[in-house]
């Protein structure tokens, strides 16, 4: 694991604004958490069942809440290492174990059954998606699938019907998960070359290791900008993911041909999201997807439908139905097309 870029991140977290580029209210604790269970566990498993790195941003599930607390109630916790408690706990480990692998059971029969998704995995490529301990996945004629990749390709085939991703050269993305998305799509569109990739700490760290992981060298850290004036892309035709946290937006010289955020812009606060579209409009933006749920908690995030006041160029809006048919999880997508490239 690379602590000198996870030491990098975190120390330099605290030299700039907080309130505009530190985690928010939604994000802060699951933080704290996220980086404590890094250290606790390393980066191989993040998306397995026995540490707490993945939960909310990537597609772990979650088995022992004792991976999920902060202090003071991680320090209560350990009275279930107690005799006669601990066995209890034990017990109700065992329980949920048989629940997970129920639901595993029935994910696996639900993505098998549903049309929708043999049709994406016709059109699409889905290479390596299930490393790192990926449990929500499925056996499809042979071959293992990530559930959260098919998702992905869900949302990205319905934004390919009002913009065409082969004609995008330059795509930067907010809030990336675990890089999924980005790993998705330079799989299936060659034609993207020039990636920016910006998200919190530590969350960023995770993203940035695991396109590493697929893309090498391709893949420039925080450790690479962290003391640039300006972040630019090269003037070739190679492949570039740059893995950037919040502060260094301002620094950004270039163009986006399309920008994308899936679901975090409701979880900051909306002066973050501010300040964001501000610069990504100074980088001269030229099309966009946002995508929300729909049920959101007003005590941590906020209505949705507040974007298109935000990025009032918009020019589609739409609900869009869950990737399986019979479960009722819609999202709300807000697009700008591209008009001239």
């Amino acid at each position: 694991m690379n602590t000198t870029l996870l030491n990098a991140l975190v120390n330099d977290e605290k030299k700039f604004n907080e309130n505009l580029y530190s985690p928010g209210k939604y994000w802060k604790k699951k933080s704290d958490k996220i980086l404590r269970e890094i250290k606790r566990c390393g980066f191989q498993n993040f998306r397995g069942l026995n540490n707490g790195i993945g939960s909310s941003y990537t597609d772990s599930l979650i088995y022992d809440i004792r991976n999920e607390l902060n202090y003071p109630l991680k320090f209560i916790s350990l009275i279930l290492k107690f005799p006669y408690l601990s066995n209890i706990f034990e017990r109700q480990l065992h329980v949920t174990s048989s629940y997970i692998k129920k639901y595993l059971n029935y994910q696996n029969q639900a993505y098998n059954n549903e049309r929708r998704v043999h049709d994406l995995i016709k059109k699409y490529s889905f290479n390596d998606t299930t490393q790192f301990g990926c449990l929500r996945k499925f056996n499809f004629k042979k071959k293992e699938y990530s559930v959260n990749y098919l998702e992905v390709a869900h949302r990205n085939d319905t934004i390919q019907k009002y913009i065409d991703f082969r004609n995008i050269n330059t795509y930067m993305e907010i809030g990336g998960g675990f890089g999924s998305n980005i790993h998705f799509l330079i799989t299936n569109f060659k034609n993207i070359k020039k990636i920016i990739y910006l998200d919190i700490v530590p969350n960023i760290f995770i993203g940035t290791l695991y396109l590493k992981n697929f893309f090498g060298d391709s893949v420039k850290d925080y450790n690479h900008f962290k003391n640039l004036d300006k972040i630019s892309f090269s003037k070739d035709h190679k492949l570039e993911i740059f893995c950037i946290p919040p502060w260094c937006i301002n620094r950004l010289d270039i163009t986006i041909d399309h920008f994308h955020n899936s679901a975090s812009f409701v979880e900051m606060p909306i002066e973050i999201v501010k300040n964001y579209s501000k610069y990504l409009y100074k980088n001269k933006m030229k099309s966009y997807s946002l995508i929300s749920y729909l049920d959101y908690n007003p005590n941590t995030t906020f209505d949705p439908n507040i974007l298109a006041e935000i990025f009032k160029d918009s020019e589609e809006k739409f609900v869009g139905d869950s990737l399986i048919s019979g479960i009722n999880k819609k999202s709300l997508f807000i697009l700008k097309k591209i008009s001239k490239l």
